[in-house]
């Protein structure tokens, strides 16, 4: 009988900004710490590609619609990581939303997913 060998799963995290160059260094860094990434620049774009994502990191130079959007209409147990400019009303209204004040340092995406990971267990 053939041995199986389960591999761990890997965490999907959906990044949606408009700037591509955040996406590709959110992917780098995220990517080289174990995560899958799938980049997107909008909400329209991303929204079927959610399911099943650990968290969702949305960029605050998003039209307001879409951050609205997502917020309302998430799956439970998935969480969101805002990088926020001005969206500081979110801070603390709901545990599985974590907003970062950009400009970003180095650690603080994989600080908070680390939070996010601790709060669902």
């Amino acid at each position: 009988m053939p041995m199986v060998i389960q591999l761990p799963q890997i965490p999907t995290i959906v990044a949606i900004a408009k700037d591509s160059a955040l996406l590709r260094s959110l992917a780098f860094a995220l990517e080289a710490h174990g995560y899958r990434v799938k980049p997107f620049r909008s909400w329209q774009s991303a929204k079927d590609s959610t399911g099943g994502a650990f968290c969702v990191v949305l960029d605050s130079n998003l039209p307001a619609s879409d951050k609205i959007a997502w917020l309302a209409d998430r799956e439970p147990g998935v969480g969101t990581i805002l990088l926020a400019e001005d969206d500081l009303d979110l801070v603390g209204r709901d545990p599985g939303v974590i907003v970062l004040n950009k400009p970003l340092a180095g650690p603080d995406v994989l600080t908070a997913l680390a939070l996010l990971r601790a709060r669902a267990t």
